[in-house]
């Protein structure tokens, strides 16, 4: 991961935490949330499909599974995940 990618990473995480001290971040949001993550970057790699699949998972509303697969991808790629507030 280049510099600048962490540094850009490091600085939405720090705006995400900001704005989230006041209450709890729903499943929807957190889902969304590191779906988002997810595609800012994997952009330059090919698909995958159990993100592919967990994304689903979080638009059909079955968050846990879908948090869960995409927490895995996200850390097993060393990108540190949103708090939750």
């Amino acid at each position: 991961m280049t510099f600048g990618r962490i540094l850009t990473l490091t600085g939405c995480v720090v705006l995400i935490s900001t704005g989230s001290f006041a209450q709890q971040m729903s499943d929807a949001d957190y889902c969304q949330q590191l779906s988002s993550l997810y595609r800012m970057f994997s952009r330059a790699q090919t698909a995958n499909a159990v993100a592919a699949a967990a994304m689903n998972e979080c638009d059909k509303g079955n968050f846990q599974v879908g948090i869960a697969r995409l927490e895995e991808i996200l850390n097993g790629r060393r990108i540190p995940l949103p708090p939750r507030g």
